[in-house]
Formats: structure tokens, sequence, C-alpha cells
């Protein structure tokens, strides 16, 4: 993983064990994001160690090193949701209910490295 002005390593490491793998076209991605949301952007989670997915009953796609969650709400939300697909995101998990502090967004791009999705798949988290 190569240095960015704007994530810490802390902010895309396990949050168990610390590892970080990280994919560089992942984070160069999320670098575009967040230069045209030009607004600071508080990563929840970044890479997971399977041990790590495995103990919160999460799915895989953060032990890829594609995958990150973003604290945002409300408007921010939709505005971050925009930029996150026309700069080739291709996962989206909305979570915008319960208190604000709990909202997210869930970016991935394992269709755009893989080629598997060919257009951007969104859900949401109950």
């Amino acid at each position: 993983m190569f240095k960015n002005p704007y994530f810490t390593k802390a902010e895309l490491s396990c949050r168990c064990c610390g590892k970080l793998n990280f994919l560089d076209d992942t984070l160069r991605r999320l670098i575009r994001v967040r230069e045209r949301f030009n607004k600071p952007m508080v990563i929840n989670s970044g890479y997971r160690c399977q041990e790590h997915c495995a103990r919160i009953g999460s799915t895989m796609t953060h032990t890829t090193g594609q995958a990150v969650d973003v604290s945002v709400a409300g408007g921010r939300a939709y505005e971050l949701l925009g930029i996150a697909i026309e700069e080739g995101f291709t996962g989206i998990g909305v979570k915008q209910h319960g208190p604000h502090g709990g909202r997210f967004l869930h970016l991935d791009d394992l269709g755009a490295i893989s080629g598997k999705r060919t257009g951007p798949t969104i859900w949401s988290y109950l």
C-alpha cells in the first residue's frame, strides 16, 4: 500500500489483528472519491482478516482488500453514493437508518477489478 494524504494505515487495517492487505487500485479509487467529495471521510472498516469477518458474522468482501465502510449520513450519503458509482465502485451497501453515528455506506470495487459485475450492485442493511 502506498502513502496517501487522506487515509491512515490504522483506518484501513483489520481492527482485530492490524493486518493490512488493501489493494492499491482500490485505494487509488477511494482517493479519487475523497478528492471529488471534498470532505473528510471517516472509514469505519477497511480490510478485515477472515477470522474477524467470521467473528462478527460479516460477508467476506472486506477480506479481499477491496472494501471499506464509510461513516456518512443524509445528503452527504447521497452525494458520496453518486461519486462512488461514477468512480467505479460496483458494490454499494447502504445503512441509513437509526442513529446518525451508526449510518454508513459500504463501497467495494470487486466488479471493477474482477469484471464479475457489469454494473453497480446496491443493497441495504436492516
